[in-house]
């Protein structure tokens, strides 16, 4: 059997111009977006982002935008009780809490350019962002690592200070490499 397809010329959409309700308020200024929306009270935010791909962070002095009128709170990885090594159960996969809570706000080190350091709670987004540029960190940029490589070379440096390492169960420290396993199913030997 053999399809045979009619052709259509009345169309009731393609090739025309369709009446766009809402282009006069769009081209007047008139429309109203999310970001047009006041709610009484609301608080701004805004965080301060590592220029950095790899630094150790020596201090962070938020005094000028904690000063500063209309900043409710200046927020850094301190300000946060110490998440333990537990490791928790989180689907099929577990999680380091202690890593996780430095990965949403840098502790010591910032681990990829980008990496929150600092956050700003305010009266209004220009007072936030405000407060972020007047937070002075100082880092000691660390070598950058940018592939698999580099990483796993002897002499790279050490991304997670902290990490304990299973390489073949056996603890290791002092590796950017978290775990080593070997899979073997049936007798390697005869195969």
């Amino acid at each position: 059997m053999v399809a045979t397809y009619e052709t259509k010329t009345n169309y009731n959409v393609v090739g025309k111009t369709p009446i766009r309700h809402d282009g006069l308020d769009k081209v007047t200024g008139r429309a109203i977006y999310g970001g047009d929306v006041k709610v009484p009270g609301l608080i701004w935010g805004d965080v301060l982002r590592s220029p950095h791909t790899h630094a150790r962070i020596k201090g962070i002095d938020t005094s000028a935008a904690e000063s500063m009128d209309g900043v409710f709170a200046v927020l850094t990885n301190n300000d946060f009780p110490l998440a333990d090594e537990r490791e928790i159960s989180a689907g099929e996969d577990t999680v380091n809490l202690k890593r996780d809570q430095a990965n949403i706000m840098a502790a010591n080190k910032v681990h990829y350019k980008g990496h929150v350091v600092a956050a700003v709670a305010a009266v209004d987004r220009n007072t936030a962002q405000e407060a972020v540029n007047r937070i002075k960190v100082e880092y000691e940029v660390l070598h950058p690592i940018s592939n698999i490589d580099t990483a796993m070379a002897d002499d790279a440096p050490i991304i997670l200070e902290d990490l304990i390492g299973d390489h073949l169960d056996e603890q290791v420290t002092n590796t950017n490499i978290a775990k080593i396993f070997r899979h073997e199913f049936g007798d390697v030997e005869d195969a």
